[in-house]
């Protein structure tokens, strides 16, 4: 599916769930994502539920924004990975709130297309990673994950950088993941280290269900 294909379908998915009944009205002066990030940053998950609870007439238009910048020519992987992340927390909390799944389904949709479409372009296999390092990260990152975790993708790309994505099980975690913890992410960064000791950059990623959970950068 093309990433305008998605868009159009996430439009649609949109006008059907914009406006509900009771729902707050919007304050002016924070976006809902601005306050939602906010929340974010600061690791307040109370707030952050709050936040889509008391604003979820916003939400959907919001999270919509962020998709489509996300799948346009403009959004770098970095940017990509961090608005899917968001919308994601953002579709999750209001689905739950609301009992409404499809703006979550249209967030994972789009993600997955854009996912499709980074392997597609080089991604899948270990482009630039010997077929025994790929099965040893890939081993220990398992491990690491207790079985939870599936890494997807580990290629290099043009300039060198590590690119590799790893899959978590839907049913793990808590309220808002599932949830991946900064021991183990170092960890996964150690494990590459170990492996490809002459790679200085890149980044790890972890999606669930098509929706992005975590980042980190190997620097």
């Amino acid at each position: 599916m093309s990433s305008k294909i998605a868009v159009f379908m996430f439009s649609i998915i949109i006008a059907g769930v914009a406006m509900l009944p009771g729902q707050a009205k919007a304050e002016e002066q924070v976006s809902v994502g601005n306050a939602f990030i906010e929340a974010f940053d600061k690791k307040d998950e109370a707030a952050m539920v709050n936040i889509i609870k008391t604003r979820a007439a916003e939400v959907p238009e919001e999270v919509k924004g962020m998709i489509e910048y996300a799948v346009s020519p403009g959004a770098n992987p970095q940017e990509q990975d961090f608005l899917f992340n968001i919308a994601g927390m953002m579709a999750q909390i209001f689905s739950k709130n609301t009992g409404d799944e499809r703006l979550l389904a249209a967030v994972r949709m789009n993600y997955q297309t854009v996912i499709d479409k980074r392997k597609g372009s080089g991604g899948g296999g270990g482009g630039g990673v010997s077929k025994d390092t790929l099965e040893k990260i890939t081993k220990d990152i398992t491990e690491l994950g207790k079985g939870d975790w599936h890494v997807t993708v580990i290629r290099m790309d043009a300039e060198g950088g590590l690119d590799m994505e790893i899959d978590v099980k839907e049913s793990t975690g808590g309220e808002l993941t599932p949830h991946i913890e900064r021991a183990k992410s170092d960890a996964a960064k150690k494990i590459v280290a170990k492996h490809l000791p002459n790679v200085k950059k890149g980044k790890i990623v972890w999606t669930s269900a098509g929706v992005g959970l975590k980042t980190v950068f190997v620097e």
